[in-house]
């Protein structure tokens, strides 16, 4: 069985993808060709979309352009992912010492989700835009987050997402995965080289501890070569900058309780 998503829902979502990756008015046709729709849904589509309020039309120009309601729509979000200064701080710091991309993922149903990401000044990196999804099954962050479950979850986890076919095809074993889960279990962390392609590799460590009740793994990711090159050197860089977070988080724990 193969999970689709709802097409209007889709589309309207890569609509509002689209602006945000091209920053600017657009006219229709450069909006169905871009995206490969037919013309008629296109248009009614961004109809749609202005009677709802969430895109302007320019009479003048004939061009679109998204509102502010769709950015009032997740105005409440920073407080709510970042009301603890410490993992901004955690992300940078790491980054600052191993000068590779570094993420902040969570559970996210079958997947991982990027909610914060640092990247590197240099070239030599591939950095996925915020809000990427990655499966569990199929991803550094998915391998460590897993590593806190029981093995019952993670079958199911294996099982759904085989039988949903996330990976367009491609089929989980679950006994690899589970050599790989002890893996992590074992050292503390997990690494997935050359994916989510064969130029990029990642290593991943759990946070002992959520967001709001969201399970958290920090991350640090980039060319296949640079990571294996330093691979213990930014294992153990992540493992003190996590020590740091969690002594700051418990001064910060401390005053708060004294006030």
């Amino acid at each position: 069985m193969i999970r689709r998503t709802v097409k209007s829902a889709s589309r309207t979502l890569q609509v509002l993808e689209l602006f945000s990756e091209q920053r600017r008015p657009m006219r229709l046709h450069e909006v169905y060709t871009i995206l490969d729709y037919p013309q008629s849904s296109a248009t009614n589509l961004l109809k749609s979309m202005v009677i709802m309020g969430y895109l302007n039309y320019n009479r003048v120009t004939r061009t679109y352009l998204p509102t502010m309601r769709v950015g009032a729509l997740g105005s409440w979000l920073p407080g709510f992912i970042y009301s603890d200064e410490s993992y901004r701080w955690l992300v940078g710091e790491i980054q600052r010492r191993t000068d590779e991309t570094v993420g902040l993922s969570t559970q996210n149903d079958l997947f991982i989700q990027y909610i914060l990401l640092r990247a590197p000044e240099h070239d030599f990196k591939i950095v996925p835009p915020i809000g990427t999804m990655r499966l569990l099954v199929d991803s550094a962050g998915g391998l460590s987050l897993m590593s806190r479950m029981k093995d019952s979850e993670i079958d199911k986890i294996c099982r759904y997402s085989n039988y949903y076919q996330l990976a367009e095809g491609r089929r989980f074993d679950s006994e690899e995965l589970m050599r790989d889960i002890r893996w992590a279990r074992q050292t503390g962390y997990a690494i997935l080289k050359n994916k989510p392609m064969k130029e990029v590799s990642s290593i991943s460590i759990p946070l002992e501890e959520t967001l709001h009740g969201i399970p958290l793994a920090v991350g640090v990711g980039g060319l296949a070569d640079r990571i294996a090159k330093a691979q213990y050197d930014i294992i153990a860089t992540m493992r003190e900058c996590i020590a740091e977070f969690k002594a700051l988080r418990e001064e910060h724990a401390y005053a708060e309780a004294a006030e």
